[in-house]
């Protein structure tokens, strides 16, 4: 395996939240609806790509100074495209009613506020330590659109709930992450080769708490497609699931 290679990719990022139900864990799961340029149709966590307005300059972003910059950039990307799809507050302080949210909400999926003035707004402020690294996947080249995706891993914050913005994510549920491999093989689900390997890095967890203690340093991960025709990312990295044929991976 070579080192990734970010050349010509677009900055992404993502979050996995997490609770605790009567199964053990569960993560949110969404489906992105079917008209949607990447991914449309499939199962995923909350993301998209990262934009300018995304950085963390304002007072309300805690505990950000000293992180590289794109990193931090990725955090408040996949805080705020957490509250556009489903509807989750990251960020800490009063509790915000349901009017206040439905209009934040597209304000901020049209990009007409920033993040850190929307928090400003309801007297939030958003910590890093929320928002764990979990991973960065990168496509190989050649692939259809190749984004730099930081995956983050995050404890649903007591009080919020998921709503599915009816837009991007048409439908949004809690699962966990066993029933979901479960469904894709069934073929009642589609995902995409990451969304794939990290759930199933995820069923290895019965609870959050087993999650978040996990020691595993968060590794880059550019998979590699070799002369048999299979997709494929190193061992030794925390995932058990790590090859598919290449004729089975859905690229877009």
């Amino acid at each position: 395996m070579q080192a990734p290679d970010p050349t010509d990719s677009i900055p992404a990022a993502t979050v996995i939240i997490g609770r605790d139900g009567p199964q053990g864990l569960e993560i949110l799961a969404i489906e992105r609806a079917r008209g949607m340029g990447f991914a449309g149709g499939a199962i995923a966590f909350p993301g998209g790509k990262v934009d300018a307005s995304d950085w963390p300059e304002d007072p309300v972003f805690e505990g950000f100074e000293g992180l590289d910059p794109d990193e931090a950039t990725a955090m408040v990307t996949a805080a705020r495209e957490c509250f556009e799809e489903s509807g989750i507050l990251l960020s800490r302080g009063p509790a915000v009613g349901a009017e206040t949210r439905a209009r934040l909400r597209p304000l901020s999926d049209r990009h007409e506020i920033a993040f850190g003035r929307l928090l400003a707004e309801i007297g939030h402020t958003l910590d890093a330590v929320e928002l764990r690294p979990f991973a960065r996947w990168l496509p190989p080249f050649g692939f259809h659109t190749r984004f730099d995706t930081r995956f983050y891993l995050a404890a649903l914050p007591p009080g919020e709930e998921m709503q599915a913005d009816g837009h991007e994510a048409v439908h949004a549920r809690w699962a966990p992450p066993a029933a979901l491999l479960a469904e894709a093989d069934a073929g009642r689900i589609s995902l995409l080769f990451p969304t794939r390997c990290n759930i199933a890095r995820l069923a290895q967890f019965d609870s959050l708490a087993a999650v978040l203690m996990d020691q595993t340093p968060p590794p880059f991960v550019q998979p590699e497609v070799d002369g048999d025709g299979w997709l494929s990312i190193p061992e030794g990295i925390g995932y058990p699931y790590r090859r598919e044929r290449l004729e089975n991976v859905r690229r877009a």
